[in-house]
């Protein structure tokens, strides 16, 4: 009977150590730091180094995308100065070959192709008709006011552009010497960047069956053949058969020597 109370006693007392063992635990745990709570990444914002190399990321990428614009816009601005540029050539050489087609000799001091003493080219030409109607499909009594009037075409270069000047057209003697001697009309800029101009004619050595050979001379060669007076082949003897445009292009879209021939219908 005296057994059963001290079963009780001992199981109501920890066992011996327990409590030493519970103190050391709690005062570990009192004793260890603690980690430091930090908010999640979604929640975070850009350091000041990250936001440099994104910053220097996007200078790059634009300084490389504005050279490209930079680049296409100069390639197309070259583009549309060369077209302006051979448009431009296009219609000089169009304009002179119209000229030069309509070429004739006025008689004495009024030849079909000369030069001035500046070195200006100089055509004594038909005057263009209404809608380029050939003459001869007009009736007697409805011929054009001009139907026999001749102008006086001058090609010339003026300030490194080559220029034409047309002067109105006359049926006197008078008003085409004028036009000879200086610029009439109103000048018309033809082409620019011109930085010189030479022009050569081209004349046979001999007429009917010894025109086999010739050459291009200066057009202030005597015209070859008889010159008299009363030679009936005088005006198609001062008419040359053919001219060469030798030009030297400097700057713009277009540079080096240019050379163009025509041929003079009026000597056919």
């Amino acid at each position: 009977m005296k057994t059963a109370p001290r079963a009780r006693l001992r199981q109501a007392h920890p066992p011996r150590g327990a409590s030493k063992l519970g103190a050391a635990l709690r005062l570990l745990a009192s004793t260890a730091p603690r980690a430091r709570l930090r908010p999640p990444r979604a929640q975070r914002g850009f350091t000041l180094l990250e936001m440099l190399v994104a910053a220097f990321v996007m200078a790059i990428v634009a300084a490389l995308g504005w050279r490209g614009l930079d680049s296409v816009s100069r390639s197309r601005a070259d583009i549309e100065a060369g077209m302006h540029a051979a448009t431009q050539l296009q219609l000089a050489m169009q304009q002179m070959s119209a000229d030069l087609g309509s070429a004739v000799d006025g008689g004495n001091q009024l030849g079909a192709v000369s030069l001035a003493g500046n070195g200006d080219l100089l055509i004594v030409r038909r005057v263009e008709q209404p809608l380029g109607a050939d003459l001869r499909a007009w009736s007697a009594d409805a011929l054009p006011a001009q139907a026999g009037a001749l102008q006086v075409v001058r090609w010339g270069l003026r300030d490194g552009n080559l220029v034409r000047w047309a002067s109105a057209g006359a049926v006197s003697a008078g008003p085409l010497l004028q036009g000879m001697a200086a610029p009439a009309g109103r000048a018309i800029p033809m082409l620019d960047h011109v930085a010189s101009m030479r022009v050569l004619v081209f004349r046979y050595a001999g007429t009917g069956l010894q025109r086999q050979s010739g050459a291009w001379v200066n057009p202030y060669t005597a015209a070859d053949g008889k010159t008299g007076a009363g030679n009936p082949l005088l005006a198609l003897l001062r008419t040359p058969a053919g001219l060469r445009l030798d030009l030297r292009l400097v700057g713009g879209s277009l540079r080096g020597p240019l050379e163009r021939e025509f041929l003079l219908e009026a000597r056919q």
